[in-house]
C-alpha cells in the first residue's frame, strides 16, 4: 500500500516537472517571436520656421529620429499660375519657384537652418527668384500668398560624412514616408506661411570685373594704351676715347 502511495507521488512530481518545462519553453518561444517581429519605429521629422530677425529671412529647425549625419534638404517654394487660369483650375499645370535651398546634417537628433527668400536685382530692388526670370518666361505668373517650407530625408541621395563614412539608412516607415515615381522611399514634412512678395530696394551692387563673362571680364575689349609722354630729355653720354691722362676728379674718392 505503502509502495503504491509512493509511485504515486513520485508520477505527480514527473508530471508537474514536464508542466513546469515545457512552460517555460514555450514562453522563451513566445518572448522570442515577440521581438524578431518587432516593427521599425515610424520615421518622425519635426519642421518649425520663424522669421529671423529681418524680411526674407527664415529659420528652420526640428528634430528627428534620423540617424545622425542623415542629409536633410530644406527647401521654400512659393506656387504660381498663369493670369489666366483659376488656383483650382482642374487644367492648370504646377508651377512653382524654389525661392532658396540648403541642405543641413542631423546633430543628435536635431538639425537647423537658414534661408533667404530675397535676392537683389540688378536695379537694386528686392525680389524672388521668379521675379528675376519672369521676362523670360513665356506668360505672366501669378503667384500665390503662401510659402510652402519644406523638408526631405532621401535615402538615396545621402552623401558621406566628411570621415567618408556612410550613413546607415534605417527600414522608412509611417505617416510622413512618400514614394517617388520610382517607389522608392522617402521622408518628407512641410510648413506653409503667408508670406509676402519683396518690397523696398537698396542701392544698386556695384558690378565687379568677375561677375562678368564667368569671372573673364570684358574680354573684348582692349583698354587703350595711355599716350606717350613728350619733350622726354635725352641723355648724352661720353663716347669719345682718349688716352690722355685722369684728370683728379675722375679719380675713385
Amino acid at each position: 500500500m505503502f509502495n503504491s502511495f509512493c509511485q504515486l507521488v513520485t508520477r505527480k512530481v514527473q508530471c508537474l516537472y514536464s508542466l513546469s518545462k515545457w512552460t517555460v519553453i514555450l514562453s522563451l518561444v513566445v518572448l522570442s517571436a515577440s521581438c524578431s517581429s518587432r516593427e521599425p519605429p515610424d520615421a518622425k521629422l519635426n519642421l518649425n520656421v520663424q522669421p529671423a530677425g529681418r524680411p526674407g529671412l527664415y529659420s528652420l529647425t526640428g528634430t528627428t529620429n534620423l540617424p545622425n549625419q542623415s542629409q536633410i534638404t530644406v527647401a521654400a517654394i512659393r506656387y504660381l499660375r498663369p493670369e489666366d487660369q483659376q488656383w483650382m483650375s482642374s487644367e492648370s499645370k504646377t508651377i512653382y519657384s524654389i525661392l532658396d535651398r540648403q541642405v543641413v546634417r542631423v546633430e543628435d537628433g536635431q538639425w537647423q537652418a537658414t534661408l533667404n527668400l530675397w535676392q537683389i536685382a540688378p536695379d537694386g530692388r528686392f525680389r524672388e527668384a521668379w521675379q528675376l526670370e519672369r521676362s523670360s518666361l513665356e506668360a505672366s505668373l501669378q503667384p500665390g500668398n503662401e510659402v510652402s517650407f519644406v523638408a526631405t530625408f532621401d535615402p538615396n541621395g545621402q552623401l558621406p560624412t566628411a570621415e567618408q563614412q556612410e550613413v546607415k539608412t534605417p527600414e522608412l516607415q509611417g505617416s510622413l514616408v512618400r514614394f517617388n515615381n520610382e517607389g522608392d522611399p522617402y521622408v518628407k514634412t512641410s510648413q506653409t506661411l503667408r508670406v509676402p512678395l519683396p518690397t523696398g530696394r537698396k542701392p544698386p551692387p556695384t558690378v565687379k570685373p568677375e561677375d562678368i563673362n564667368w569671372g573673364w571680364g570684358k574680354r573684348y575689349e582692349i583698354p587703350p594704351q595711355p599716350p606717350a609722354p613728350k619733350n622726354i630729355p635725352v641723355e648724352t653720354f661720353k663716347t669719345e676715347q682718349t688716352n690722355s691722362p685722369l684728370s683728379p676728379s675722375e679719380f675713385m674718392r
